[in-house]
């Protein structure tokens, strides 16, 4: 069971690679960089999917351990969660530019590989923050996602 989790969020979590910039070396560090970019809304029904793009760079490239995710209630006996997955294998390239597409379901959606994440008996603000852990086990900033609404 472990593994078919492992195996979906594989899919979940996947890093598009955006392309190498030799413009400015200088920005990229040995510690990842994040930036949130988007969600795909503000307010989630019952069997939504809730979709994340947050740009990293890391200037050795190797970008392939792991990300954390931890959402955060707002609201008084709604459920937050932390979840953690492996990020796939990918070629390593020095000043590496890229985005993650991490994606989570308010309830089951057929034929999706989405984490579920906990309900709530009412409307729930909540927020979510990521952060990433390298190959040599340097950890990234922390960034935020503006607050989204699940609905019960």
């Amino acid at each position: 069971m472990k593994a078919e989790r492992m195996k979906a969020k594989l899919l979940i979590f996947s890093a598009i690679i955006l392309g190498i910039a030799a413009c400015k070396k200088d920005t990229y560090t040995t510690r990842p960089q994040l930036e949130f970019k988007s969600v795909n809304g503000k307010v989630f029904g019952n069997g939504s999917a809730i979709i994340f793009s947050i740009e990293f760079t890391d200037k050795e490239g190797d970008v392939q351990d792991s990300i954390w995710v931890q959402k955060i209630s707002k609201v008084n006996g709604c459920n937050s969660f932390n979840d953690r997955a492996k990020i796939p294998a990918f070629t390593a390239t020095s000043n590496l530019k890229g985005v993650f597409e991490v994606g989570y379901s308010t309830g089951f959606i057929p034929g999706s590989n989405y984490t579920v994440i906990p309900t709530c008996s009412k409307n729930d603000t909540c927020f979510f923050r990521f952060w990433t852990r390298d190959k040599a086990k340097n950890v990234s900033d922390t960034v935020v996602s503006p607050d989204i609404v699940i609905l019960k």
